[in-house]
């Protein structure tokens, strides 16, 4: 599945990243010998230990939620979904903040591109619904660079400060000494 296909179903691909999310919690490891198996998935089944995940998940819902009313200022001043140069400075800050956080820089990027990915598609299925509609514009949206990017730059802040708490959730001692994951050679994808 290519960028093109979330493209056409974009609740497939948030879908996707809340059961990445929600799949963390049962974190999967491979020893050397390439089996997969379980470890220590008591690791996240208290109610403290819950929280930030939680959080994290609150915080996405927020996200994706602004989404909309990007799409919908987007749509009133004929612009378009996709802005690189924006995304390209929001990826090397998030790089540099990691570092302060304690957190793998190159981790962090690739969580804000799949948070910034998703907007899109929701901008996109967004547009898509309004061309069908015919909606020539929408009153009472608020300004891109006045309240929603500061909503956004205030998010990603709180998206640093959630990772590094779910991290410390994450990071038991047998996480930590894992360098990759690999499968059994007979294994054909699908989870049984």
């Amino acid at each position: 599945m290519n960028l093109s296909f979330f493209r056409k179903h974009p609740l497939l691909f948030v879908s996707i990243i809340f059961f990445g999310l929600f799949f963390s919690s049962t974190v999967v490891a491979a020893q050397n010998s390439g089996s997969v198996k379980l470890v220590n998935p008591q690791a996240i089944t208290s109610a403290e230990q819950q929280r930030p995940v939680d959080k994290l998940l609150k915080l996405i819902q927020q996200r994706l939620l602004i989404a909309h009313d990007v799409a919908r200022w987007k749509w009133n001043q004929k612009r378009p979904i996709e802005d690189l140069k924006r995304e390209q400075e929001l990826l090397l800050k998030v790089r540099q903040q990691a570092t302060t956080h304690s957190l793998e820089p190159d981790r962090v990027a690739a969580f804000f591109q799949a948070q910034i990915e998703a907007g899109k598609l929701i901008q996109t299925a967004d547009f898509e619904n309004w061309q069908k509609q015919g909606i020539k514009s929408f009153g009472n949206v608020p300004d891109l660079n006045q309240t929603l990017r500061p909503s956004l730059d205030k998010l990603n802040t709180e998206f640093l400060f959630a990772l590094t708490e779910l991290t410390s959730v994450l990071g038991c001692p047998q996480i930590l000494g894992i360098n990759s994951v690999t499968f059994p050679s007979d294994y054909s994808g699908r989870w049984y």
